[in-house]
Order: structure tokens, then sequence, then C-alpha cells
């Protein structure tokens, strides 16, 4: 009802102005009718540049009633008496209508060219912020963005690779089974009830389809956004893809470097035992002090395999997604005394120092976990310092964090290398002939520590040692909690 009030309401303006025009030419200035058809042609010209086409060759006969009623004799009367007049008239009349025409012509291409130049700006915007989503969720990017861009009051998104809708709102009016179907047979889909459901292509691949509401677009604005949905699609598919592959090749990678670590540090306790077995067995005449020597050797280097096999397993443990924590509160000291009990008399060669106010609270935490996190601390702290320089062991709390902390003195760290000592099987410029490992333990570390919720870091100077700590939330006081298992 609105735009018919405004077109007529445009009509009588360009009548009253061209009549306005007429008694002005005829009372005031007193033109002459060439001057008065050239002035009233510029009207019905100004006319048909602002108005549709109707309303201009309304004001242009308007103009031609009014060239004849004013300007043609005779005047004041809508009637020619002389022949030339009914030739001014047509003429008039062809012209108007003729230049009418064109300028409406002109005016649509004009706004043509504007739409378009809008529609390119949008489709460039819609691309652009795919191109430039660092990460974020493709396919809830172009539903967002197409909402923002094109004015839509509602869209799904289907991904047909996935089966997936994505939908601007938790409840939309445009049937799921449309979009499959607009899919699955690549074609569009213009519903009475105002909705417009299009297929995503690219090339002869159909990659899904989406559906809108609110606006009406044309089909060249609806096949740029099938066609820049469809790259977008495509991109994020192939690099989901390549993440895959990505996977499975450091998959793939991480197995045959835990093969390879694990033959080489097996190899030394495996050939202490068998050259310690060999001496053991008869006939051999062995002393009872070197036999109680060789026991120890092998009962000391069956330990240290016991030990690498137990991180592997964690490690599969925690790359399975199979860590299962049970949480109880636990007091700093104890966890602390359980780690060092499991290090046993490796402890011995370096002097253990332990520094833990009497009133830390306690943490919510699966202590056997726990535990070998920090006995994975003192082990790194005790394989890469010197024998009998200290190890500090020190515990604090600020703002409801504890930090745990071991504190060594060995060599220290590079800038690199503390960036990198807690991959898998990473292992430092001092490490792979000097000291025998796998890479494994800071790596199950701070598995144990993120699982907690908590975090991991090291401080670390070249010469001066480095700092482990380990920081969890603190629990309530004592005598305001009771024990729990979660």
């Amino acid at each position: 009802m609105r735009p018919l009030l405004t077109r007529v309401r445009s009509t009588l303006v360009a009548v009253i102005g061209i009549v306005a025009v007429s008694l002005v030419c005829y009372y005031l200035i007193h033109v002459n009718a060439t001057i008065a058809a050239t002035v009233l042609l510029l009207c019905a010209l100004v006319s048909g540049v602002y108005q549709k086409l109707t309303e201009a060759v309304i004001a242009s006969i308007t103009a031609t009633l009014c060239l004849d009623y004013f300007f043609v004799p005779p005047i004041g009367s809508i009637s020619i008496g002389d022949p030339q007049g009914w030739i001014l008239l047509v003429v008039f009349l062809a012209v108007s209508l003729i230049v009418t025409h064109l300028s409406r012509s002109l005016r649509k291409q004009r706004d043509e060219l504007i739409l378009r130049q809008t529609e390119a700006e949008k489709l460039y915007a819609l691309s652009r912020s795919m191109l430039l989503s660092d990460g974020e969720d493709v396919r809830r990017l172009i539903v967002n963005k197409c909402m923002e861009l094109f004015g839509f009051t509602e869209m799904v998104l289907f991904e047909k690779a996935t089966g997936q809708f994505y939908r601007s709102q938790t409840e939309t009016s445009i049937p799921g089974e449309k979009l499959q179907r607009a899919a699955l047979y690549a074609e569009a889909d213009r519903n009475a009830s105002g909705h417009v459901i299009v297929p995503i292509t690219l090339g002869n691949k159909t990659l899904g389809s989406f559906g809108f509401r609110g606006v009406s677009l044309s089909e060249g604005t609806l096949q740029g956004i099938g066609n820049t949905v469809a790259v977008g699609l495509a991109q994020a598919q192939a690099q989901e893809a390549g993440s895959r592959a990505e996977a499975v090749r450091k998959s793939e990678e991480l197995k045959s470097v835990m093969i390879d670590a694990l033959a080489h540090d097996l190899k030394t306790p495996l050939t202490a035992i068998e050259a310690a077995a060999d001496m053991l067995l008869p006939p051999a005449d062995v002393a009872a002090e070197q036999r109680d020597d060789l026991l120890h050797v092998i009962q000391e280097e069956s330990r240290g395999l016991r030990r690498m096999m137990d991180e592997a397993i964690h490690l599969a443990r925690i790359d399975a997604k199979k860590l299962r924590l049970e949480y109880h509160w636990v007091s700093v000291r104890d966890l602390i005394s359980a780690a060092l009990q499991l290090v046993g008399d490796r402890a011995l060669s370096h002097e253990i120092e332990v520094d833990i106010p009497d009133n830390l609270p306690p943490v919510l935490a699966d202590s056997e976990l726990l535990v070998q996190a920090l006995k994975q601390l003192l082990d790194n702290a005790l394989k890469y310092s010197p024998s009998r320089s200290v190890i500090t062991i020190s515990a604090a709390e600020a703002q409801g964090v504890i930090s745990i902390s071991v504190h060594d003195e060995g060599q220290g760290l590079t800038e690199l290398e503390q960036g990198r000592v807690f991959d898998k099987f990473y292992r430092g410029r001092y490490d792979r002939s000097a000291v025998q490992g796998t890479g494994m333990g800071l790596a199950i570390a701070r598995e144990i520590v993120e699982a907690h919720g908590g975090h991991i870091g090291v401080e670390s100077q070249i010469g001066q040692g480095s700092r482990f700590t380990i920081g969890l939330s603190s629990a309530p006081k004592a005598e305001e909690m009771e024990p729990q298992e979660a």
C-alpha cells in the first residue's frame, strides 16, 4: 500500500510542478511556444529520470496539454486551430516520450550497475572473511557473514560431506529435507512461502546447499553467493583433510621415534644385564662380593627397564585419551614425599632440600598421577645436574594457586630448548650422548598437569640451572572441607 501512495504522491508533484512552470512561463515571463516547449520538455526529462515509466508518461502528457493550453492557438483551450500546432504537439509528445524512455533506460542501467557493484563488494567481503578466518569455524562464519551482508532474516547451510546443518538461529522455518534434496539433485527451490534454497556446487561436484528468507536476490547474486561459499567450503575441507593427513603422518613419525628411542635406550641396560648374567652362570668362579655387585647391577638395570616401560605405557594412555583422573584431597608434602620414595636410591647422589610451608592448603588431584609428574621432574633434575649438587623442592600458595617447583644446578637451557623441552621425545643438546633417556618424562608430566587443569613451565639460564614449576588450584582450608572423591 505504501509504495502505491508514494507513486501517486510523486505523480501529483510532477503534474503540479509542470503546471506551475507553465503558469510562470505564460503569466510572468511571457515566453513564446518554442521556448515553452523547450522548458516543458526539460521538465518531462527530469520526471523521466526520477520516476518510473508510468509516472513519466503521465508527466509527458501533462506537459503536452499545458503546451497546447497556454502556448498553441487558440490560447486557453485544449484545441488546435492551426495544422502547425498539431505538428508541434505531436513532435513534442513524441520527443518527450522518447527522451523519457531513454532517461528511464539509462537510470535503470545505472541502478543495475550500482546493484552489481554493491553485490560484488558484498561477495568480496564474504570471500575475504573466509580467507582470513584464522581458525574460526568457516561454516558458522559463512552463515553469520551472509546474515550481516545480505540482510537475511534467517539462513541455513547444509554440508553434504558431513550431513551437518548450520543455522542462523536455533529454530528456522526452512525445511532440512529440502536442503538435502537441493544438495542431492543440485536443484534450486523458490518456495511460495518465501524461502529460497540454492545448491552449492564447485565444478561438477555438489558440496551442499543453503537456504534463506527475508530478501529477494537476483539469479546472478545467488550464483555468486553459491560459488563463493563453495570455494570456502572446499578450502575448509581441504585444510581439514590436510590436518588429518598431517596428524596421521605425525602419529606414524612419533611411533617411529618412540621405537628408535626405546631400542637405543634398551641396549645399554640389556647389555649390562646380559654381561652380569653370563658372569654368574657356572662354571664361572665369582667371589661373593663380586656376585652381590653383579646382582645389584641386574636389579638396578631391571628397574631402569621397568621405568622406561612405565613411561611408554603412560604416554600411550595419554595419546589414546585414556587418562582417567580419580580426585582426592591430598597435601603437597605427601605428594613430594611419595615422589622422593619412587626416585629411591638415585636421590642419594645429590643433596635434596625441601621447603614447604606448614600452612599450605591441600590440592584436589589424582595423587598417583600427580606423584608421577613430580617424579618426572625429580628424575630430570637428577639426570641433568652434577653429582652432589643441590636440588631444591619448594612449594608456595598465591592468589588461589599452589606452585610446586624443582630447582637444579645443571647446565641450564637455551631459549629454544625451553620452548621445546616438554615436547615428546625431545632431548637437549647435552642429552643425547651424556644422559640416558627417551625424552618422554617431561611430556608425561605436562599432560598429567594439564589434565588437572593446571600448568607447567620452566625458567632457566645457561650455567645457572633450571626451575620447573607446576601450578595447581588450591583447595579450601582443611577445616572448611571434607575429604571426597570425584
